[in-house]
């Protein structure tokens, strides 16, 4: 917490600083103004002097019109620091989430990351807001009107005094005890928000098997424990403002007994006791925002220990570049040197103890059974997971020591699972990237995508669906692949994407890339061989470990596991 206030709200105190200005002339304009009252009752209404009266009754509309001034640029000033703050958070909260690895992002989760980034963020800004707008009045009206009661009867504030330390110690110690209760609940929204998109991203199966009754039991039954968790965690600290009323009432019944008791004994005037009741009322009218701020404040402490675990967490891939470029020259365009990787948890390496050199100007398939290791390798390649053992080199130069972003910039990369932005059809194949809209065509012409483009009402410039909803999985794929053979890169990865083309489509496509691609260094990554038997060299994987490597034709006759994958695809149509 002491982290987060030094690095978010720090930065501002000069704005906090006038802020607290403006709130101190607020509580000095208040307690003259009730001062005034107390003079005109004894200067102007005792001696019935209305020049008195009128003099301070004007002086007292100007101080209220300069109070309410006041009031106004606290306000302001408020809700700015409070919306630049979460602005703040917001921002370094993405941008740490960005540097995410794979590993990273899986750690967390995207339900957990998208609760943390709204609603954790959203619940300090609400709280900062009237944190800096109301509660930083009371230690200052407290102060103040101690001092002004005490310097009219000490014995009647000593009561005020003692029924404020009782209130604010109760509050304290019950508001600890409630913040754990309060970190449970914001862990099953998670959970709730995990379930939430995992349905809405699965529907169509959930239909296509007839499971909708039970995903909603299952939704209700997490929906229900979260409202009851939910209400227990209230429950804890719902009490303690009509408490702190009750104790703060009881203080003024007490004070108002005193205060009669003293006046029959003439120890107090009249106009005494009438301002001093003024001030304990404008006391508990600012004690009134506490409970507020102290019942609120285990959930903000939670959510911002929440954002301080995403900003401040070390990511596993760190980029720490060193002077260094990859050499053109080089013959070897990747070289995985002794490379293991294992994800977290796992009982084994996903891949270990691979060695493979892609030679540049050629394209290397690699293939292998479902879970053999392919995609982890090559998302090794632009540092979406770093190898726990090993290195990999680009162009001869380890790419633990080169600049992620000018590592990434020189590899193409079309992933298995297809991206779709909420954006324009030009937006998607560019990327943020330099193509020409001539380019875009022309990319989409080769994958075929043309045709999808033709039947779209606004060509290049027509909004695609979130997810590419508005197209199917082949057409999908097809965007992907116009997007990567784009890019000007070094080097060009294809992981898989060709899956869900038809193989007329496929034949065509890929005949297309090839030839696009020529003298280009190509990584393709695929299951049928009707798809990588053209390329140059082909890996073969197996559980984690490469089995051999050579052309289409050395492996039929050396490799049992590749003829055993072209026997099985030969026979089901997807061979020769």
């Amino acid at each position: 917490m002491r982290r987060f206030l030094k690095d978010y709200v720090a930065p501002y105190w000069k704005q906090i600083a006038v802020l607290m200005v403006f709130v101190v002339l607020q509580v000095y304009l208040q307690l003259q103004v009730l001062s005034e009252t107390h003079d005109i009752l004894n200067g102007g209404v005792a001696n019935q002097d209305m020049d008195f009266i009128r003099d301070a009754g004007i002086r007292m509309i100007a101080m209220t019109l300069m109070y309410g001034l006041s009031i106004v640029l606290v306000s302001y000033l408020s809700a700015y620091l409070s919306a630049s703050v979460t602005c703040d958070v917001r921002r370094d909260l993405f941008r740490r989430i960005m540097t995410f690895s794979q590993k990273d992002f899986s750690r967390f989760g995207g339900s957990t990351l998208m609760t943390r980034l709204t609603a954790d963020t959203t619940r300090i800004q609400i709280f900062m807001l009237n944190a800096l707008r109301n509660a930083l009045l009371v230690p200052i009206v407290i102060v103040a009107v101690v001092i002004a009661a005490a310097m009219i009867n000490l014995t009647l504030c000593a009561v005020l005094v003692v029924a404020f330390v009782v209130t604010i110690s109760m509050m304290v110690l019950k508001s600890r005890q409630s913040m754990p209760m309060f970190n449970e609940v914001q862990k099953e929204l998670d959970t709730l928000n995990t379930l939430v998109r995992e349905k809405a991203e699965g529907a169509r199966t959930i239909r296509a098997f007839g499971r909708q009754q039970y995903e909603i039991d299952r939704f209700n039954d997490l929906n229900e424990e979260f409202r009851d968790d939910s209400t227990k965690a209230a429950l804890k600290i719902c009490y303690l403002t009509p408490i702190a009323l009750m104790i703060m009432n009881l203080a003024v019944l007490l004070i108002y007994y005193l205060g009669s008791v003293e006046l029959q004994e003439r120890l107090v005037t009249i106009s005494d006791m009438i301002l001093f009741f003024q001030y304990v009322t404008y006391f508990i009218s600012c004690l009134a925002i506490v409970p507020f701020i102290v019942t609120t404040l285990p959930k903000t402490v939670v959510s911002t220990a929440r954002l301080e675990e995403v900003i401040y967490y070390d990511p596993t891939v760190v980029n720490d570049p060193k002077e260094v470029s990859p050499s053109a020259d080089s013959d070897a365009a990747v070289v995985f040197d002794d490379v293991s990787f294992g994800y977290a948890g796992a009982a084994k390496d996903a891949v270990s103890d691979i060695d493979v050199t892609i030679r540049r100007g050629a394209t290397t398939a690699i293939i292998g059974a479902t879970g053999s290791g392919k995609s982890t390798l090559v998302q090794m390649v632009p540092r979406l997971f770093d190898p726990t053992g090993g290195r990999i080199l680009f162009g001869g130069v380890d790419v633990r020591d080169m600049d992620i972003s000018d590592l990434r910039s020189r590899i193409a990369y079309a992933s298995q699972r297809t991206m779709v932005l909420e954006d324009t059809v030009y937006a998607n194949i560019a990327m943020g990237s330099d193509v020409s809209r001539e380019e875009a065509e022309e990319a989409c012409r080769l994958t075929m995508f043309s045709e999808v483009l033709e039947r779209m009402p606004e060509g290049l410039d027509t909004v695609m669906a979130r997810g590419g909803m508005n197209v199917s999985g082949g057409q999908k794929q097809r965007l992907s692949l116009a997007r990567t053979i784009c890019r000007d890169a070094d080097v060009y990865v294809f992981d898989d994407c060709f899956s869900a083309l038809d193989a007329k489509t496929e034949r065509t496509v890929r005949e297309n890339i090839r030839r696009r691609l020529e003298g280009k260094t190509v990584i393709m990554v695929a299951q049928k061989i009707s798809t990588i038997r053209d390329a140059d060299s082909i890996v073969v994987m197996d559980k984690g470990r490469v089995v051999q490597q050579g052309t289409h034709e050395e492996l039929l006759e050396t490799c049992e596991i590749y003829r055993e994958i072209h026997a099985t695809q030969s026979y089901a149509g997807g061979g020769e």
